[in-house]
């Protein structure tokens, strides 16, 4: 082959190198390629996980359609809301998966999740002091916003927390309203009115009836309150604020409804969690459920005692007469429930700390009454 030859050969060989080269597809800088990739990789775990739904149950000691039913099944929608659906919890009425009466140890057991009881319902469980843990039914106590600021900021929750500590977590309250004094078939407007009355009550309010005026007392869940009233099987009873009794139908088979509510000034319901439950949950759902569970006190408060508000003036609407309980009484009331409260305290240790303790706090607290006017521009 002669030279010319060689060289015609040596040209078509770089010209086509040269179009195999431009070609291709550029080759990718193996560093940059690689870093990303490693990146997606490593965030994928977190992204699985939290796509992870968290189910629970949270059963309540308020019936189904009441304000505070409906209430708490709006929270637990937007607390789904809020965790991106994550965290899904089902609301379950009075007495749908275990007996009223028996919230708490069901949360112990794991058969719920969650449940909030009225804190007295416990009384063979934690003892007297119970009674005073934002219960129900405490004659002459604090007023729901009072309790709340109790719970939230003057060591409620922990002290709470301590004596669940065997069932679960308090992790946090459901806000109440002022209850109506009672509903009967004629005015209870002093002690001599209530000897011998078969009445329905909860809490301390029920063993005050008992010991310093002569009532018999009883206790009936509050969906057997009507029919027990109807038949007969009590004169007389208090439950609730005015928008739960009056979607009850109380104005029904009572003339009659008492004001004001002395008796029960104001209560909330611990929310006592099942511990394996919530430490199974995320660091940022237990975060999110414990703010969640704040909001929740303020919320529920203000809607029940709106709703209380209009309530009151539906059984007034209704025709049902309204009686006000004597001054003297409602004054006597408040020195015995005292009373049996200093008992408790001297018997019983754990009764005498939380009492002491929160005779201080509401001691301070008492002071926001001075500052807070009594005149409105509002009729």
């Amino acid at each position: 082959m002669n030279k010319k030859a060689l060289t015609i050969l040596f040209s078509i060989g770089v010209i086509l190198t040269l179009l195999v080269v431009g070609c291709a597809p550029e080759a990718a800088p193996p560093a940059a390629e690689e870093e990303p990739a490693a990146e997606e990789e490593e965030e994928a775990t977190p992204a699985a996980a939290a796509d992870k739904v968290y189910e629970g149950i949270w059963q309540d000691v308020d019936g189904s359609g009441s304000d505070q039913n409906l209430g708490r099944g709006a929270w637990a929608k937007d607390l789904k809301a809020a965790s991106n659906g994550r965290l899904d919890i089902t609301i379950a009425p009075e007495g749908e998966i275990v007996p009223r009466n028996e919230g708490t140890p069901a949360v112990k057991d794991g058969v719920v999740d969650i449940a909030s009881p009225a804190a007295s319902m416990d009384k063979g469980r934690l003892g007297n002091v119970t009674y005073i843990l934002g219960s129900s039914g405490l004659p002459a106590g604090p007023a729901t916003i009072d309790w709340i600021a109790w719970a939230h900021h003057g060591g409620g929750l922990k002290i709470m927390n301590d004596l669940y500590s065997d069932y679960g977590y308090v992790k946090g309250v459901v806000g109440g309203a002022a209850e109506l004094f009672a509903h009967s078939h004629k005015p209870l407007e002093t002690a001599a009115d209530f000897k011998g009355l078969k009445f329905r009550a909860l809490g301390l309010w029920g063993e005050v009836l008992a010991k310093h005026y002569g009532a018999s007392v009883v206790q009936i869940p509050g969906g057997e309150v009507y029919s027990a009233m109807e038949r007969g099987v009590i004169d007389a009873f208090e439950l609730g604020p005015a928008g739960l009794n009056f979607t009850f139908g109380f104005q029904e088979i009572a003339e009659y409804v008492g004001l004001p509510g002395v008796q029960s000034p104001g209560y909330f319901k611990p929310a006592v969690v099942n511990k394996g439950w919530f430490d199974a949950l995320p660091a940022d759902l237990q975060d999110l459920l414990e703010m969640e569970l704040e909001s929740l006190a303020l919320r529920s408060f203000a809607m029940i005692s709106y709703e209380n508000a209009v309530g009151s003036q539906q059984f007034k609407d209704y025709g049902t007469e309204v009686f006000y309980v004597d001054e003297d009484f409602q004054a006597d009331i408040a020195m015995n429930t005292r009373a049996m409260c200093d008992d408790f305290a001297a018997d019983d240790a754990v009764f005498k700390s939380v009492w002491d303790q929160q005779n201080e706090f509401f001691k301070v607290w008492g002071g926001v009454a001075a500052i807070t006017p009594s005149y409105t521009i509002y009729d």
